[in-house]
């Protein structure tokens, strides 16, 4: 790269990444601005870099002429107007496999969380409450795990339920003979989503957001679940109706939920009202060994775009 290139980091990323990518180009970062800072922000950006909580949409990408790359650091494109790239011919990538063990082990915490009380209990006793005997739940040993799409995150989220002794059945989009056959020997059984929702004890959902998974959950679907039953989301928060799932868990259909996307990132949804969900703001990836390998991988990924090749993670 003969020149630097001009890049704008809007959504966090590892310090050590932001060194490295110093050294090479000019980086400018600004955090999440307002949408018409960030119009003038991407002016003459040679390149974006993004999680969450930024949208790139075609607006931005048209305030951009020089814009070559969009690099998400992590998994994901929901937030990305691809046509728009596209049409510009600005390269898109994100990472996706660098934090799934983080995202799944963030599952196990939510579910034992939202199962056996957890978050329940430290409100109370900070409240000066001791409540014991109406803090019981299930045990997770012997239960049955229910996953929704076995991607990265959803195969390593089953190999750590069957870890725990639990019963793991999945629903997957394309379920060919060969990989029913795969999965069948990793202890994983493959069902509809219908029979998924009838037999899981704890249902975790761990689909990409589009038109076709788009509130996936809804009414019918949380009543199928069933009141002894949990919901575990940490996949993006579109996927499910909130609304239905916040009428679900005050009339007890399920037991209970645990979410670490919502639809709307910031302030206080309806869901905070109950005692039965637990709440966490997309942290999935948020360890910092996942955030680390998300850094160096951003870098040479980068490096690459910008200089006129393809990046080799997941173009998109």
């Amino acid at each position: 790269m003969a020149n630097p290139a001009r890049i704008v980091v809007l959504d966090p990323v590892h310090p050590d990444a932001l060194a490295a990518l110093r050294e090479v180009h000019e980086v400018l970062v600004r955090l999440q601005p307002p949408e018409d800072e960030l119009l003038a922000l991407v002016a003459d950006a040679d390149a974006l870099v993004v999680r969450s909580g930024v949208r790139i949409t075609a607006e931005v990408v048209a305030a951009a002429p020089g814009l070559r790359v969009v690099a998400r650091a992590g998994s994901g494109t929901d937030n990305i107007d691809l046509e728009a790239c596209r049409r510009a011919s600005v390269q898109v990538f994100n990472i996706p496999g660098a934090s799934s063990g983080a995202v799944a082990e963030l599952v196990i915490g939510l579910t034992l969380a939202v199962t056996r009380n957890i978050a329940r209990a430290d409100r109370q006793i900070r409240s000066g409450i001791w409540d014991k005997p109406n803090l019981a739940g299930p045990e997770l040993y012997g239960r049955t795990l229910g996953i929704v799409g076995l991607g990265r995150i959803g195969s390593r989220v089953a190999e750590l339920g069957r870890a725990m002794g639990m019963r793991v059945v999945a629903s997957i989009a394309r379920p060919t003979p060969e990989r029913r056959a795969r999965l069948r020997e990793r202890g994983v059984e493959l069902t509809d989503l219908p029979g998924l929702l009838t037999t899981a004890d704890v249902v975790c959902l761990a689909v990409p957001l589009t038109p076709d998974t788009k509130a996936l959950l809804s009414g019918p679907e949380f009543a199928a679940m069933g009141a002894g039953s949990y919901l575990v989301n940490i996949s993006r928060g579109g996927v499910v109706d909130e609304q239905a799932l916040y009428e679900a868990l005050r009339n007890g259909t399920i037991a209970g939920a645990a979410l670490d996307v919502l639809s709307v990132e910031g302030g206080l949804p309806d869901l905070v009202r109950l005692e039965n969900v637990v709440l966490t703001p997309h942290i999935g990836a948020t360890t910092t060994d996942a955030q680390a390998r998300v850094g160096e991988i951003l870098v040479s990924e980068l490096n690459l775009a910008l200089s006129g090749a393809s990046a080799q993670g997941r173009v998109v």
